[in-house]
């Protein structure tokens, strides 16, 4: 069973939490290759502009000094330029690529470009404005006619080219490895008290309900907590079915013997006589009783299976309760008890209706065995806006308030009891009115009569759906 269950799992917890971590570590390198490109294109950029002005505007400065004296203007810009380079060398950086234009009334009277400039596309000295690979930068000084243009390579624009992503992309093929070796043998190692756990179900015998051992690892302790619980539930039904055989074996057993005894007599005593009379009686006495017993065992064991809840369909509680008193009302009138149902013209519930005319069936019989001659049996059904009640009301001695809790086990019978019956009756009807998501109660049908003579009230109360 374990063995086929474990060949047509296609799904594997292993497997999903070792996807996840590669994910994770993908995921990580992406957001750390978006994070590059975004200071390479925002950061980068805006703050190259930000020194392609201030350079420029060194330039304009000196260019206003010394645009009388262009030897020293080319020994200063000359100077400059050497500082600038300096500075980012110092930095830890190479200086960017630049082009520097200084036009004087239309006259270009400096130009410099970076030693370095030709591993580019030159810049579009038409195009007066910034574009994917050059910064540009103009300034203006009309009293002296000066002009400076400035170009300056985008900064890191080479992380977005093969040479940048091969960069990226090769700390990621280099550890992949390494990381994903030693990311196996942990999670290998961390499935191990699972798979242990695993074997311990699989080599346990049918028959052995005994609880597993607690767990050390707190993702584990809900799955044996959830475990022994159900081997809790499948100890205490086993418990209650093997009770139950019991107390069947045991009520079967008292009319058996009387049919055995009297089919005895009957074989030994002749046709006419009064014990053969007496003998044919409660033979037929224990067949009757016998069958009863085997009637309610089976309405039982189909209420304890259960009903599932897609095979109730809606139908009218109260036509279903006219015809079932019909059915009670022979044996209310041989003891003059008179039936009387109230409820509306109509009751619609979803109900399983074998199940629910057993139970309405028991709480007749039980009300009809035990309330005196010509009384009165009431049945009714009141709707809430919330819920929907069923009653059976009778007028005989009632159940001690004590004992209202015990009646609904199986084959238990009130003390002193003197009418006959297997004790399953309430029993049938819980089990019923549980099929049905139903509430049952237990109560007086006349508090302020005497101590028992206080009568019965059953109330099934089944709530009703939301309106749409």
């Amino acid at each position: 069973m374990s063995s086929s269950g474990a060949a047509a799992a296609s799904k594997s917890l292993f497997r999903r939490a070792l996807l996840a971590f590669y994910a994770v570590v993908l995921g990580a390198w992406l957001a750390m290759l978006i994070s590059e490109i975004y200071d390479v294109k925002i950061v980068q950029a805006r703050n190259g502009q930000a020194w392609n002005q201030v350079w420029a505007e060194h330039v304009r400065l000196q260019a206003r000094l010394w645009s009388d004296q262009p030897e020293r203007l080319q020994q200063v810009l000359a100077e400059l330029e050497r500082l600038r380079a300096q500075e980012w060398q110092q930095m830890g950086y190479d200086p960017p690529t630049i082009l520097l234009q200084l036009w004087q009334h239309e006259r270009l009277i400096h130009r410099f470009a970076s030693a370095d400039i030709g591993r580019r596309p030159p810049p579009d000295q038409a195009q007066k404005a910034s574009d994917g690979v050059w910064l540009y930068v103009e300034l203006g000084d009309a009293e002296r006619g000066l002009r400076v243009r400035r170009w300056q390579e985008v900064p890191g624009d080479w992380h977005l080219g093969l040479n940048g992503l091969a960069y990226y992309a090769r700390p990621l093929f280099y550890s992949v490895p390494l990381v994903m070796g030693l990311a196996w043998l942990l999670l290998r190692r961390g499935f191990r008290p699972l798979r242990r756990i695993g074997r311990q179900i699989a080599q346990r015998p049918a028959q052995d309900l005994a609880p597993l051992p607690a767990s050390d690892y707190v993702e584990l302790a809900p799955v044996v907590d959830g475990v022994n619980s159900l081997l809790s539930q499948l100890r205490e039904h086993q418990q209650r079915e093997r009770d139950f055989l019991l107390d069947a074996a045991h009520e079967l057993k008292t009319p058996l013997a009387v049919i055995q005894l009297n089919a005895e007599i009957l074989g030994q005593a002749r046709p006419d006589t009064a014990r053969a009379q007496e003998a044919r009686q409660r033979l037929d006495e224990g067949v009757k009783r016998a069958t009863h017993t085997v009637h309610q065992l089976l309405s039982l064991s189909r209420s304890a299976a259960g009903t599932s809840a897609l095979e109730r369909r809606e139908q009218d509680l109260v036509t279903l309760c006219r015809d079932r008193l019909v059915l009670a009302s022979q044996l209310a009138l041989r003891r003059d008890i008179e039936l009387e149902l109230i409820a509306p013209e109509q009751a619609w519930l979803p109900l399983h209706r074998e199940a629910m005319a057993s139970l309405i069936d028991n709480l007749l019989d039980n009300a009809i065995k035990y309330a005196p001659d010509g009384s009165l049996l009431q049945v009714s059904i009141t709707s809430g806006s919330e819920a929907l009640t069923l009653s059976v009301s009778d007028q005989g001695p009632g159940i001690p308030a004590a004992l209202r809790g015990r009646v609904f086990e199986r084959f238990y019978r009130l003390p002193g009891q003197e009418q006959p019956g297997s004790g399953l009756g309430l029993a049938i009807v819980e089990r019923a009115a549980a099929l049905h998501g139903a509430t049952l109660t237990l109560g007086d049908a006349d508090p302020a009569a005497p101590e028992g003579r206080r009568g019965l009230r059953v109330d099934v109360r089944f709530g009703l759906p939301p309106a749409a």
